[in-house]
């Protein structure tokens, strides 16, 4: 079961698959079948700025794209967030509402 702050794999019906970090806890993720995830951003930076896109290790996520899918859409974990990658998270997801 995916778990806040791990980052995967995921098939977002896009032309291409992305990582995902998973913004949600494993127990809403049990719940309801779905997980709250933000997508990796590929390309050139573009000019939406910092807090809305966080880095995590060698890549950005964007929280202002934050979305739900099911859970069934994770493929393979392939890494986990840091506490303080988690905390930038929190307070982008904090600006946003």
């Amino acid at each position: 079961m995916s778990a806040l702050g791990d980052i995967h794999l995921a098939d977002l019906n896009e032309e291409r698959r992305r990582r995902v970090l998973v913004a949600s806890n494993a127990r809403f993720n049990r719940a309801t079948r779905r997980v709250v995830v933000i997508p990796e951003v590929f390309g050139e930076p573009d000019d939406v700025p910092f807090p809305w896109r966080v880095m995590v290790g060698d890549a950005i996520f964007a929280v202002d794209l934050l979305r739900t899918i099911s859970i069934e859409r994770l493929l393979q974990r392939t890494g986990q967030a840091s506490l303080v990658d988690m905390l930038q998270i929190r307070r982008a997801i904090l600006h946003i509402t």
